[in-house]
């Protein structure tokens, strides 16, 4: 069932226009900078977008500007990644599935009660559940720093028609805080 799910929002999502994602990014990205959670967090763990995923850029942009301290994922093996704090304009670097990582380990984030995720997925349900793309790299990740992280503020970000009444989480899916969209 998620696979299907997950093939059909891929394609759904693909077959929006550079312009549709831009447009639809700044505004998730600007209901994101207007959450209380973000303008608490000291620490703004987040992804570099890929492909047709919400574009992070402009909130990266606005976390710098506020003087957060930004993290991105560094892939370091099968289902395993970790956070690292970037700077704004530091090269970044294609991993081995195209998405830009930091090129240096540099400095090795560890979440707190004051920080925030900001995390993508392909479909997120009323639940906070998520539909990833299937390599489980977050929720281990989550999981990783579970007594943290709990603490944390777990935002999924997605396009609004990406939400669905049910993603069929399994035992070891971890929930969002809160997930926004355009509209919501």
């Amino acid at each position: 069932m998620k696979s299907e799910l997950r093939k059909q929002f891929l394609e759904r999502r693909n077959a929006l226009s550079i312009n549709e994602i831009a447009e639809l990014s700044r505004k998730i990205c600007e209901r994101v900078a207007e959450l209380p959670q973000f303008k608490d967090c000291d620490t703004l763990f987040a992804y570099h977008s890929f492909g047709s995923e919400v574009d992070t850029r402009l909130l990266l942009e606005r976390a710098w500007s506020a003087g957060k301290k930004v993290c991105i994922p560094k892939v370091t093996g099968k289902g395993k990644m970790n956070f690292h704090a970037i700077e704004a304009g530091q090269p970044l670097k294609p991993n081995v599935y195209g998405i830009l990582e930091p090129t240096e380990d540099g400095e090795l984030a560890i979440p707190n009660e004051r920080s925030m995720f900001v995390i993508p997925g392909v479909a997120f349900d009323k639940n906070g559940f998520r539909i990833g793309y299937g390599a489980g790299f977050y929720d281990i990740y989550l999981t990783k720093f579970e007594n943290s992280v709990k603490l944390a503020a777990k935002i999924g970000i997605c396009f609004d028609f990406c939400l669905i009444d049910d993603a069929f989480p399994d035992s070891h899916d971890v929930p969002m805080s809160i997930i926004v969209t355009e509209n919501a």
